[in-house]
């Protein structure tokens, strides 16, 4: 007789001795365990912990933004993600007490309701909420207390909280007409600059034999054929923000000036926020979240004047906790709400 394997299911081989089924249930039923998601445009993080946040199982998958990757897709590597995180702590998901999924691209209410019936009919999970991966990284980044996060990665997104609860956003509106200062953002300028040089509109750049050295073509010209491709996606155009990033540190001042407007339009996107929950003359902390803001002083120099005309007595910093920890904060919280 064939053994149909659930999906869900923790790949281990099953014991035939009861004996061992009851020590594993005795042992899981003295513990609570919490499942975070953190899913973007690039890549999706699953964490289990137990009830002191100790991470005992992690999982990675691709991209579940839907705008990118499309509903079915995202949902299947959020699955993928908590299958392996599952798989590595040697647990079910009948063991999980309470989850969060932090996933880009769900603020419109249509958007959330498909993913969230999607992940409910995928999962099975009675305990589990679903927040945008700006909120997670919020939670997560500032440990839960008044503040602002601004994540640039593939995308780009400022939220923040004070004291009163209020909270607001700006920005993460998508590539098409938002993104300022996102990965995609940079590598779109960078093409630009490429084109403009290639045209004699503007000056040479370093960007021009380092990206079609990266995208395997002999000159400018043959870039139409490559960035509008069907297959090609924005996370594909947004990791050449890291050649901008190698060009500035060599010197390249298109570069430098592309990474200098980048960083001055994330700390727009903070300003946006402060001002509307004004936050200006408050003590808070900002956190810095995401691939961008690893390409040094270039974007954070200018991202550092921009926010501190404004909120001279904030601290600009790195995240207190990752998303995933975030997400798992919030879980605990829907945990305790019963």
């Amino acid at each position: 007789m064939s053994t149909v394997v659930s999906p869900h299911s923790s790949s281990r081989t099953n014991t035939a001795t009861g004996s061992l089924k009851g020590l594993r249930k005795n042992k899981v039923a003295q513990e609570t365990y919490f499942l975070g998601i953190d899913g973007g445009g690039t890549k999706t993080q699953a964490i289990i912990t137990d009830a002191n946040f100790n991470i005992i199982g992690e999982g990675k998958s691709g991209p579940s933004n839907p705008h990118r990757v499309g509903f079915k897709e995202a949902v299947k590597n959020i699955v993928m993600a908590t299958d392996e995180a599952l798989k590595d702590a040697e647990l079910e998901l009948m063991d999980i007490a309470a989850a969060c999924a932090g996933v880009a691209g769900i603020s419109h209410p249509i958007h959330y309701h498909t993913m969230k019936d999607a992940l409910d009919g995928s999962l099975g999970l009675d305990n589990l909420e679903l927040v945008t991966d700006a909120r997670a990284a919020l939670t997560g980044a500032l440990d839960g207390k008044p503040g602002v996060i601004v994540i640039a990665g593939t995308g780009s997104i400022a939220l923040g909280a004070n004291e009163a609860g209020e909270d607001a956003r700006s920005g993460g509106w998508g590539p098409t007409y938002s993104d300022e200062g996102s990965g995609y953002d940079i590598a779109r300028q960078a093409l630009k600059a490429v084109a403009a040089s290639f045209d004699g509109r503007s000056s040479e750049t370093l960007l021009t034999k380092m990206i079609c050295k990266e995208l395997a073509i002999e000159k400018p010209s043959d870039l139409p054929s490559v960035i509008y491709h069907d297959d090609v996606k924005p996370a594909q155009i947004a990791s050449l923000a890291e050649l901008v990033s190698q060009a500035a540190e060599q010197g390249d001042e298109v570069a430098q000036e592309i990474l200098g407007r980048a960083g001055q339009e994330l700390g727009q996107l903070a300003v946006a926020v402060i001002e509307r929950l004004a936050m200006q003359q408050q003590s808070f902390r900002l956190a810095c979240v995401g691939s961008v803001f690893n390409s040094g002083d270039f974007v954070l120099q200018s991202f550092r004047r921009t926010v501190l005309r404004v909120a001279p007595n904030v601290e600009i910093g790195s995240p207190i906790h990752p998303p995933t920890i975030g997400a798992v904060k919030l879980a605990e919280i829907l945990f305790k709400q019963g």
